[in-house]
């Protein structure tokens, strides 16, 4: 293959026919004469057809509507099963928790405590349930508190500046 020197191309390439810019005005003339004789399009709109066609479109909408749509997911069944799961699962749990007593010796002592903290019991209220007995001196003088216990009741439940400034 030859390689061609594009730079020294003077041609376009495009030609056009013989008598073509003599020719144009005259078929331009023409169509426009065509146009300005021929009055009718050749295409005709029913009378009243756009006043009508809305009642129209709506009456076969309302025909495709009427069609029987069965669903995939049939929500009647899906309502038995989980009827049936939650009673299930509600008689375990009766059954269950039937089975163990709640003592109070069975509650955490950290329970309690939270308890009492959210009723906002004051020490007044608290005093009253209690018996002479059960507050005598006698019944805190016995207890064995060690002192891993104090340190960890003082870092848990108290405030450290709180100490030190009293």
């Amino acid at each position: 293959m030859k390689h061609k020197k594009l730079d020294n191309i003077n041609a376009s390439g495009f030609k056009v026919p013989k008598d073509y810019f003599s020719q144009v005005e005259e078929q331009i003339l023409n169509d426009v004469h065509l146009k300005n004789k021929v009055k009718n399009s050749g295409f005709d709109v029913p009378d009243s057809y756009f006043e009508t066609l809305e009642d129209q479109i709506f009456e076969r909408l309302d025909i495709k509507s009427e069609t029987k749509i069965i669903p995939l997911f049939n929500w009647k069944k899906t309502l038995y099963v989980s009827a049936i799961a939650a009673s299930l699962v509600l008689m375990f749990n009766v059954f269950y928790n039937a089975s163990e007593e709640l003592t109070f010796s069975s509650i955490d002592t950290a329970s309690i405590e939270d308890y009492l903290a959210d009723e906002n019991y004051t020490s007044y209220e608290l005093s009253e349930l209690l018996t002479y007995e059960e507050l005598s001196n006698d019944n805190f003088i016995e207890t064995k508190i060690t002192q891993e216990q104090l340190e960890d009741y003082l870092l848990n439940s108290s405030n450290l500046e709180d100490l030190l400034i009293e």
